[in-house]
């Protein structure tokens, strides 16, 4: 399964309704079948986190995406007779169209491709910055010695260090532990370099690899639209 489509898979047949829906009542129409507002209203419920009533934008448009997306892939089983042809099929439908697509894309590239994307990706492939930092309280009790983020946030805190990489040698990071407030100064930065291709080829020619797929995807999705035209109920924005 490509893990970049479906981080959560929302839909079964179920979810499919007639484009009779009042205007207020659909929120996506792919083809002659439609998301009823409330099946939507259903699933984006389950992102709430802070059960208060507010979705990111950014979230929000991704969900809509993959909901769109799914009824593209179920609209195309459906004119192939998938489903007519494996009835159990119905229920996992989305991995199965999933897999064939991916069956069809590439699954080696060449090295130059992989060196390609390496160097178009290198802040993906660098090793972790350094920072000395420097505190005159006793109970900040910091090694004298260059140390990555996640070992400051161990002895300071994530709030403390969210901004450390943009920060000027020299700044002062001020924050509150334990209700009382502290500060620390930065001393000095290594910045991280990028690993070696030759040292860590494996993990970028995967990586490359899921790119080309991921693109390849998308170049089938947009197929499909040209098949089955998409239409998103403006309301889902407001």
């Amino acid at each position: 399964m490509l893990s970049f489509i479906l981080g959560i898979v929302f839909l079964t047949f179920d979810f499919f309704e007639d484009l009779s829906l009042p205007s207020s009542n659909w929120a996506i129409k792919v083809g002659d079948k439609s998301v009823s507002m409330e099946s939507y209203l259903a699933q984006i419920s389950q992102l709430d986190f802070n059960n208060d009533g507010e979705i990111d934008a950014e979230l929000k448009e991704s969900v809509i995406d993959q909901l769109v997306i799914e009824q593209l892939l179920i609209m195309k089983a459906i004119d192939e007779d998938i489903i007519q042809s494996d009835p159990l099929l119905k229920n996992n439908l989305i991995d199965y169209m999933t897999n064939i697509i991916s069956n069809q894309t590439i699954l080696n590239i060449e090295y130059e491709d992989v060196e390609e994307y390496y160097k178009n990706n290198l802040d993906k492939f660098s090793q972790n910055n350094l920072y000395l930092m420097e505190s005159d309280s006793e109970f900040i009790n910091l090694p004298n010695d260059y140390l990555t983020k996640q070992k400051l946030r161990d002895y300071l805190g994530a709030d403390a260090i969210i901004n450390i990489d943009i920060l000027e040698i020299g700044s002062e990071i001020k924050f509150i532990q334990d209700d009382q407030s502290f500060s620390v100064l930065l001393i000095d930065k290594i910045e991280g370099e990028p690993a070696s291709l030759n040292s860590i080829f494996d993990i970028v020619n995967q990586e490359a690899i899921r790119s080309e797929r991921e693109r390849s995807f998308r170049e089938y999705i947009n197929e499909l639209k040209k098949s089955y035209p998409v239409e998103i109920n403006p309301i889902l924005y407001k």
